[in-house]
């Protein structure tokens, strides 16, 4: 009798494993996938605040719909401050998202600072910029 219930579960296993069915053994502890992020440049167009977290749109084509900077994080005010400052000034952040599009860091790039000597040799100077960047120094 014995013989023939093993006979019967075993012969049960090898037809699940014909059809492509097989029999899942890591029921109670599932893995987990790594995280996977993205990381890309662009200016901010939109900070807005909804209840638990912050929605920020960007600039572009590859960076479509929103993506959330949630209260939780531990540097959720500085990360506020450099997306607003981006949004205001226009200059562009180099931000860190996980695939869900929750915002994990931003970092501000350094925009270029004052007046910008021409690359191109026949390119006419700004004189009246560069004086004004003197002045400031």
């Amino acid at each position: 009798m014995l013989s023939l219930i093993l006979v019967l579960i075993m012969g049960g296993n090898a037809q699940a494993q014909r059809s492509g069915h097989a029999t899942n053994t890591n029921i109670y502890e599932q893995e987990k996938e790594p995280e996977s992020t993205q990381s890309f440049s662009a200016k901010v167009r939109v900070v807005r605040e909804i209840s638990e977290e912050v929605e920020v749109f960007f600039e572009g084509d590859k960076q479509k719909g929103a993506y959330t900077l949630p209260h939780s994080l531990q540097s959720f005010g500085t990360l506020l401050k450099v997306l607003e400052k981006s949004k205001k000034d226009g200059s562009p952040v180099t931000v860190v998202a996980d695939s869900e599009k929750r915002i994990k860091s931003v970092v501000a790039q350094a925009k270029p600072e004052g007046y910008q000597i021409p690359k191109d040799p026949n390119e006419s100077w700004d004189f009246e910029k560069a004086v004004e960047m003197m002045k400031g120094k």
